[in-house]
C-alpha cells in the first residue's frame, strides 16, 4: 500500500500494522467531517480498505463512539479476542493497529477547505434531526424495520435465484418464494439516471437539510453484477451526476428519527 490512498471520498494513510482514515475537510486548520460522515462511515470504509489485502477480519477492541451494529452489519469482520483495535481521534479521524498505536500525521496536502457557513449549518441540522422530539413527517421507520435485513442493505447481499435480486424480498415477480442462497454484488456500476430533488420536493426526513444542501440527488446505478438501485448521492460531493458516470457504493447517514442515526448505502461518483 502506498502512503496514502483516496478511498470512497476519504483519505487513509498505513505505516505498517497503523492505519488512519480521515474526511478530507478541513475548517480553521482541524480535520472536520463531511455532510453525511462520522466516526462510524469512516471506519467502515477503513475496514473496507483493509479487507482487501488483510487476512486479518477480527476487531477485538471497537471505539463506543462507533456504531457496532453497523459496522458489522457492512463488513466481513466479526468480534473475538485477537485482532484489531479501532478507535476514533479527536477530529474527524479513525486510527486502526493489531498490537501497539503508533500515531499517524493527517494528510494535510491532500485534504481541502469546506465551506464554513454550509458546514455549520448543516452541523446544526443534525443536532436538530436527532433531537428526540424531531419527529418526521414522512414513513415511520422503526428501530426493528429499521435493523431488518441491516447487512443487505448496507453490504449490497443479494438473492440467488438464477439472477441476481437485491434488495431481497420473499417472492419473486411470479409469486414463487425465493431461495435463501445469497451472494454479495460488487459495490460498483454505472449511473444510467439521475433526478435532483428541490428543497421544497425532498421527503421530509431531508427537511431539515435539503434546503441547506439546495435539494437532494439521486442516482440510478446499474450493478455490474446485473441489479439496479436508487441512491443518494452522497451529501459532500458536490457535483452533478452523467449517464454513464462510475460510481461505488458506499455508507453514510441518512437521516436520524427517534435520536438515531439511519444509515443507508450511498453513491459516490469515481471517475472525475
Amino acid at each position: 500500500m502506498s502512503d496514502v490512498q483516496k478511498w470512497q471520498g476519504y483519505l487513509i494513510k498505513s505505516q505498517g500494522d497503523n492505519h488512519l482514515i480521515c474526511s478530507p475537510w478541513i475548517l480553521d486548520g482541524s480535520c472536520v467531517f463531511g455532510h453525511d460522515s462520522d466516526y462510524t462511515t469512516l471506519a467502515i470504509s477503513l475496514l473496507r480498505y483493509l479487507s482487501i489485502d488483510f487476512e486479518t477480519s477480527t476487531l477485538t477492541n471497537i471505539d463506543e463512539k462507533i456504531s457496532q451494529e453497523t459496522l458489522l452489519a457492512s463488513t466481513d469482520f466479526v468480534t473475538g479476542n485477537e485482532g484489531f483495535t479501532i478507535t476514533c481521534n479527536d477530529d474527524a479521524s479513525v486510527s486502526i493497529f493489531l498490537d501497539s498505536h503508533n500515531s499517524i500525521e493527517l494528510p494535510t496536502d491532500e485534504m481541502g477547505d469546506i465551506n464554513s457557513d454550509i458546514y455549520h449549518q448543516i452541523t446544526n441540522a443534525w443536532q436538530d434531526e436527532f433531537n428526540v422530539n424531531n419527529i418526521s413527517q414522512g414513513a415511520y421507520v422503526s428501530s426493528q424495520q429499521y435493523n431488518q435485513n441491516l447487512d443487505s442493505r448496507l453490504s449490497l447481499v443479494a438473492q440467488d435465484n438464477g439472477q441476481l435480486i437485491w434488495p431481497q424480498r420473499q417472492m419473486d415477480a411470479g409469486g414463487n418464494d425465493i431461495q435463501d442462497k445469497k451472494i454479495r454484488i460488487k459495490p460498483f456500476g454505472k449511473v444510467t439516471t439521475w433526478t435532483k430533488l428541490s428543497a421544497a420536493g425532498a421527503p421530509s426526513e431531508f427537511a431539515i437539510r435539503a434546503p441547506i444542501l439546495g435539494g437532494v440527488c439521486t442516482v440510478m446505478i446499474e450493478m455490474l453484477d446485473g441489479p439496479k438501485g436508487v441512491f443518494l448521492q452522497v451529501d459532500d460531493q458536490n457535483l452533478t451526476p452523467q449517464i454513464g458516470d462510475s460510481a461505488e457504493i458506499v455508507v453514510r447517514r441518512l437521516y436520524a428519527q427517534e435520536g438515531v442515526i439511519r444509515y443507508g448505502a450511498k453513491a459516490i461518483i469515481t471517475n472525475r
